[in-house]
């Protein structure tokens, strides 16, 4: 438990940087995604690039707001668990 907390607080948790899901449905998801975008940008001009590239920045920028607070809830949840089994007398 020390352990843990002394990897913590020094920023040596970081959830967030984990490894990509290795499901094939992801991959194959993600090379649609990538393949539909690539289409979808050869047909711009370059006015309508830019325009898209400041979309998916904000778009990104509004995701890491969800993913925190997501985060930071379900830290509370866990947290929440842990009290509630130290707290329980065995019955």
């Amino acid at each position: 438990m020390q352990n843990i907390l002394h990897e913590l607080y020094h920023g040596n948790i970081s959830p967030w940087e984990r490894e990509v899901p290795k499901e094939e449905e992801y991959r194959k998801t993600a090379d649609q995604l990538v393949a539909i975008e690539s289409i979808l940008i050869s047909k711009f001009d370059d006015a309508d690039k830019e325009l898209y590239r400041q979309l998916t920045s904000a778009l990104i920028a509004l995701a890491s707001f969800d993913y925190a607070s997501i985060y930071a809830d379900g830290f509370r949840t866990g947290a929440n668990i842990m009290l509630a089994c130290l707290s329980q007398e065995d019955t």
